[in-house]
């Protein structure tokens, strides 16, 4: 691997290479170009050697580091490896265990990419090595005025085109992030908390490609992320996709968080399920045994032994009082409102109010048109949506989008509205999918 030029008329990037085939692909289309100076950079934000049973999360952190180098080798580049995990305890993993004692649904992948990949990752590589761009292996589209001073993308610029009102919602000053090309693979979402000021100097060199080849080959002539990666022999061309949260790899969410999360005294006494239609108590359980319902989050299953019917998660007061309803499309579970507390402008400043947008609030669920106001303390604002939402969790990101396109910003859901139980309001015929994968919502 050769050294890291020092010379001051080229552009050094530092691209982060998780030893994944994304940021592997990324890598090398930098690489592409010969003109800047590429340092790679591995992050590991967590401690494994603390942890009892991780074994297998070990060695999986210490293979992506195995691949990662061997990328680098591949590729001719340096590479080092950097640790964050002290800041990923104290702004990640701290507040998500804090909020889910709660019975606060908390996203840590966005805090992740907020406060360590987008915040600590990048002062590191500036202190460090006197670097200020980053590029990532994000599926999202950025346009980035510290770069793109005159070029503008062709989606950024249809957008504009498209209606002369757009342009007046939008400060071209300011870092534009949107959706990626390949919808099935689109991270906006997960980036939606990042301010500002954190895009300056970002790339995003997959946002313009598909994962994978499309099922009609003729729809396209460019390589998708999976051929460039195989034509360029790159060593993680055939690694699979990591999924779920980092930290808690392929053990059970209840086991982990289990461990981080005593049970006051009061919490450990027998817990209960009560039916919302009547109140009555359809189970109690074991706090300490049936730590799966201590964890559940609304609109989870709830997993009641020897029930007749399936149940489902509608609210918890506290841990171990939980509120259920028969079916997964009860009224119950539907919200066409809720309230956003700390959104998060990523242009900086907020839009022109009342705001018509779309918006979603888990990862790839299809977005559905809505409204936006402030509340009349100012504090936070009001969503209403056209289509009711199923299971709306207070510490649930909302992220807001213009046109499906531009990624306004995202902000912690702080008080769902009246669910149509509460309002006796029966629900539409066509129901919106909770998520991309949601194949039960009626149409």
């Amino acid at each position: 691997m050769r050294l890291l030029s020092t010379s001051a008329t080229r552009r050094r990037i530092a691209v982060a290479l998780s030893g994944g085939v994304d940021s592997s692909v990324a890598a090398h289309l930098l690489c592409m170009t010969n003109k800047e100076d590429i340092l790679g950079i591995h992050m590991s934000n967590w401690d494994y050697h603390g942890d009892d049973d991780t074994s297998k999360e070990q060695k999986c952190w210490e293979q992506d580091w195995k691949d990662a180098q061997a990328v680098a080798q591949h590729l001719d580049i340096p590479i080092v490896h950097a640790s964050f995990e002290s800041e990923y305890w104290n702004t990640v993993f701290d507040p998500y265990i804090t909020n889910l004692s709660r019975s606060v649904t908390p996203n840590p992948d966005i805090d992740c990419n907020r406060y360590i990949k987008f915040g600590a990752l990048k002062d590191y590589i500036r202190k460090r090595f006197d670097i200020d761009t980053l590029a990532t292996g994000h599926y999202a589209r950025l346009f980035d005025p510290t770069r793109n001073t005159s070029k503008r993308s062709e989606c950024l610029q249809a957008f504009l085109d498209d209606n002369p009102q757009n342009a007046d919602m939008l400060d071209l000053t300011q870092p534009i992030l949107m959706a990626a090309r390949d919808e099935r693979k689109d991270q906006s979402y997960f980036l939606s908390g990042v301010a500002a000021d954190s895009f300056r100097n970002i790339m995003f060199p997959l946002g313009d490609l598909l994962k994978i080849p499309p099922n009609d080959i003729s729809s396209t002539d460019m390589q998708s992320v999976r051929e460039i990666a195989t034509n360029a022999k790159l060593p993680t061309a055939s690694k699979r996709d990591s999924m779920g949260i980092c930290f808690i790899g392929k053990r059970s969410h209840a086991d982990f968080v289990n461990e981080y999360i005593p049970l006051h005294a009061s919490q450990q006494e027998q817990g209960k399920c009560i039916n919302v239609e009547d109140g009555s108590i359809v189970t109690t359980f074991d706090p300490v045994k049936d730590i799966s319902l201590v964890y559940s989050t609304i609109g989870q299953g709830a997993k009641i032994s020897g029930a007749a019917q399936k149940w489902f998660v509608v609210d918890k007061p506290d841990p171990t009082t939980i509120l259920i309803c028969p079916g997964t499309h009860h009224p119950a579970l539907y919200s066409d409102s809720f309230i956003v507390h700390g959104m998060n402008w990523i242009q900086g400043s907020p839009p022109l109010f009342p705001l018509k947008a779309q918006c979603r609030i888990r990862h790839l669920q299809p977005l559905v048109d809505c409204e936006i106001r402030p509340t009349i303390d100012g504090s936070s604002y009001q969503v209403s949506l056209e289509k009711p939402f199923r299971g709306i969790a207070v510490g649930q990101v909302c992220g807001v989008y213009l046109n499906g396109l531009v990624c306004m910003g995202g902000g912690a859901i702080a008080a769902r509205g009246s669910t149509y139980l509460d309002l006796n309001k029966e629900l539409p015929s066509s129901l919106h999918p909770a998520g991309h994968n949601d194949l039960s919502a009626r149409s």
